[in-house]
C-alpha cells in the first residue's frame, strides 16, 4: 500500500504540470482519476485498520483460552500420573489382579501420549499466532500503531513501558473501541510483574470506565486469579460467583466454575 501511495505521489508531481497545460476538460476528467485512485487508498487504510483491530481482538481471545486449555491439560496429567503410582504401589499388595492393572496402566499411558499431543499441538499454536507490527517510532495521532506498540512491549517482557503506552492509549482515546483492551493489559502487565493488589485495582477499573466493554469479563476473572494469588480465597470465590451470575455464557464464566470445583 505503501509504495502504491508513494507511486500516485511522484505520478502527480509529474501529471499536473501537464495537466494544467491541457484544456479544462481534460483536467477534470484527470482530477476525477486522482481522486478516486485515492479514494481507493482511503478504503484499503480502512480495511487494514479493521484487520488489526479483529487481529487484537482474535490475540485476547486466544491467549485466554488457550492458557486455560495448558491448564487443564497439565492438570490433567498430574491426576493420571498420581492414579499412576498409587496403582502401582497397589500391585505389590495385589498379585492376583496384575492382568487387570497392567491393562489399566497401560490405559493411562496411553491417555497420557494423548494429552502430551495435545500439549505439542497448543505449543504450536502459540508459537504460529500472529505477531503485532513493532514500531520504533509512534506516528502522533495514530491509536492502532500506540496499542500495537504497547502490545508488542507487553509480549517481550518489557512491562513498565508497556503500561505507560496502555495509560497513554486509554488516556488519549478513552472512547476507542480498544480502551478497555488498553485497560484490561494493564492489569496482565501487573500480574506478569507479581503485583497482585496493583492489578487488582486496574482490572476494576475495566469495568467502571468501560461497564459494556467486552473485556470485562476477563477482567473479573483475572481480578479474582489475582486474589487467589494473594490468598484472599473467600474473596476470590465471590468474585467468580459474581461473574458466572453476571455473565453465566461468557468464556470466562467456565473458567471460574472450573475454579470453584464445579461442573
Amino acid at each position: 500500500m505503501l509504495k502504491r501511495l508513494l507511486t500516485l505521489s511522484f505520478l502527480t508531481l509529474i501529471i499536473l504540470p501537464v495537466v494544467n497545460a491541457r484544456p479544462l476538460a481534460d483536467q477534470k476528467e484527470e482530477h476525477a482519476q486522482i481522486k478516486l485512485a485515492v479514494d481507493e487508498l482511503k478504503a484499503e487504510v480502512i480495511v487494514l485498520e479493521r484487520q488489526v483491530r479483529t487481529m487484537q481482538e482474535s490475540l485476547d481471545r486466544n491467549s485466554g483460552q488457550v492458557t486455560a486449555l495448558i491448564t487443564q491439560i497439565v492438570d490433567n496429567v498430574t491426576a493420571i500420573r498420581q492414579a499412576q503410582s498409587r496403582v502401582a504401589e497397589g500391585s505389590t499388595s495385589a498379585l492376583a489382579s496384575v492382568n487387570g492393572l497392567g491393562e489399566r496402566l497401560s490405559a493411562t499411558n496411553e491417555r497420557i501420549d494423548r494429552l502430551s499431543s495435545q500439549l505439542a499441538e497448543l505449543k504450536k499454536l502459540v508459537e504460529n499466532l500472529p505477531k503485532l507490527p513493532t514500531f520504533t517510532t509512534i506516528t502522533p495521532g495514530n491509536p492502532d500503531q500506540l496499542f500495537a506498540a504497547a502490545y508488542g512491549d507487553y509480549s517481550r517482557g518489557n512491562y513498565d513501558l508497556a503500561i505507560s503506552e496502555f495509560r497513554q492509549y486509554v488516556e488519549t482515546y478513552p472512547s476507542s473501541e480498544m480502551a478497555d483492551n488498553a485497560q484490561y493489559w494493564i492489569g496482565e502487565c501487573l500480574v506478569s510483574k507479581k503485583q497482585y493488589s496493583e492489578a487488582i485495582t486496574e482490572f476494576d477499573k475495566v469495568a467502571a470506565m468501560f461497564p459494556k466493554g467486552d473485556k470485562v469479563p476477563g477482567a473479573r476473572f483475572k481480578k479474582g486469579m489475582a486474589l487467589m494469588e494473594l490468598g484472599q480465597t473467600d474473596a476470590a470465590r465471590a468474585e467468580f460467583t459474581a461473574l458466572i451470575k453476571l455473565y453465566p455464557r461468557s468464556h470466562e464464566a467456565t473458567l471460574a466454575r472450573q475454579q470453584l470445583g464445579e461442573r
